[in-house]
């Protein structure tokens, strides 16, 4: 490994399992030594830490394709410095999980700023772009985890990305980890948490990031209960593309 640090960008979407898939891998990284997480993308952290972090992970969460948008990400994949971890998921449980957030956020009486159509039609189509320009980086740079088999198997998870990052992770390690990450486990993490914050107010979930999303479903398939069927046919006809892709069943 070079003196420099390799960034390992974690790009999946919103409500992908995005952010479990950034805690495992920031916990393989640091407990192996190899490294920190940084919590969510700015530029002053991609100077800051590029500086600090000699031959070592840093693991930052990503919305956008930095490497378009980043002088720094496009830097980095010239020096062939970055590896990115890409969950997916179908964007109809995607939207389920939104939808089911944005009204349990939602103030009582106040209206719902949070829009089915514009997000299937506008936001989706650039967002899963996005996506898939880390994907196209092609699987020496990119890991593509499908969020329906990768939940049902977190310690296998857990060992795809040591290996992506060439770090060799004990077996107890691995599995300690894995379990961290579980549905129930991060339930009774975020009931912990609110229980302590009663007592501390500034108390943080993490270090970097401003909070951990709770799980709504953490199952496939949530969509055929909660879409209607010009629901689920404005998403998979404003995204096509990507179903052919990844979820060609779903235009069958």
């Amino acid at each position: 490994m070079s003196d420099l640090p390799t960034w390992v960008f974690v790009a999946g979407t919103y409500r992908t399992a995005s952010t479990t898939q950034y805690l495992i891998a920031r916990d393989i990284v640091e407990e192996t030594k190899s490294g920190l997480g940084v919590g969510y993308h700015t530029e002053r952290k991609l100077e800051e830490f590029d500086a600090k972090e000699s031959g070592k992970f840093v693991v930052c969460k990503v919305f956008i394709y930095l490497p378009e948008k980043s002088p720094f990400g496009k830097r980095f994949l010239k020096e062939n410095r970055i590896k990115a971890l890409c969950t997916i998921r179908d964007p109809r449980d995607i939207i389920v999980s939104m939808k089911t957030r944005a009204e349990g956020r939602k103030p009582s009486g106040k209206k719902d700023v949070w829009n089915f159509q514009k997000t299937a039609t506008e936001n989706f189509p650039i967002w899963l772009k996005q996506l898939e320009q880390w994907i196209d980086l092609g699987p020496e740079i990119a890991l593509v985890s499908r969020f329906e088999e990768f939940t049902a198997n977190l310690f296998g998870e857990v060992k795809r990305i040591a290996e992506h990052l060439g770090i060799d992770i004990p077996k107890a390690l691995a599995h300690d980890i894995a379990k961290r990450y579980t549905i129930s486990a991060q339930q009774k993490a975020k009931k912990v948490y609110f229980e302590k914050k009663k007592e501390d107010e500034k108390l943080r979930e993490d270090k970097w990031l401003p909070s951990i999303p709770g799980v709504k479903f953490g199952t496939a398939g949530t969509w055929h209960t909660w879409l209607g069927t010009s629901e689920a046919k404005m998403v998979v006809e404003a995204n096509r593309a990507f179903f052919e892709r990844f979820y060609p069943e779903a235009l069958q």
